[in-house]
């Protein structure tokens, strides 16, 4: 009986074990993305990722004042605070790219990714106002302080 206790003991240790590592795997995974284009006058290039697990990365190319790699960390909150407010916004109801005829001006990709399914949008010109503030929420934390230089 003890020998089988004992079994059953391992076997169901192996297996939290698994389970705790699966969490682990997919706690950090890119939630957001946001990706803004050059255009011919000083337009800002620069692309960044929110994680899960809070950590942001940016990468700033033209026309901003961090060129380069950079990394800094916000609140999980934050994160599910982002999250909430484009689920509010049916982030993935909205089209799958604006645009225009318009030349010259940059482009905003956007992407979210939620439940395993990611929608990416480009906006060039002409998104509705709630998709700009979604943009606009991004771009706080791309504008924010505490960033640190990254290798």
């Amino acid at each position: 009986m003890n020998k089988i206790l004992i079994l059953a003991l391992l076997i169901l240790f192996a297996f939290s074990c698994k389970t705790t590592k699966k969490i682990n795997e997919k706690s950090d995974y890119v939630v957001f993305t946001f990706r803004k284009t050059e255009c011919k006058g000083k337009c800002p290039a620069y692309y960044m990722e929110i994680f899960s697990n809070g950590k942001v990365t940016f990468v700033g190319t033209k026309n901003v004042e961090k060129i380069g790699k950079y990394i800094k960390q916000i609140e999980i909150r934050e994160v599910e605070n982002l999250i909430s407010q484009f689920e509010n916004a049916k982030f993935n109801k909205f089209e799958n790219e604006y645009t225009s005829l318009i030349t010259d001006l940059p482009t905003t990709y956007i992407s979210f990714t939620n439940n395993d399914t990611t929608k990416t949008i480009r906006d060039y010109y002409g998104a509705p106002q709630e998709l700009k503030n979604l943009e606009f929420l991004l771009e706080n934390i791309v504008n924010s302080d505490n960033w640190s230089k990254s290798e």
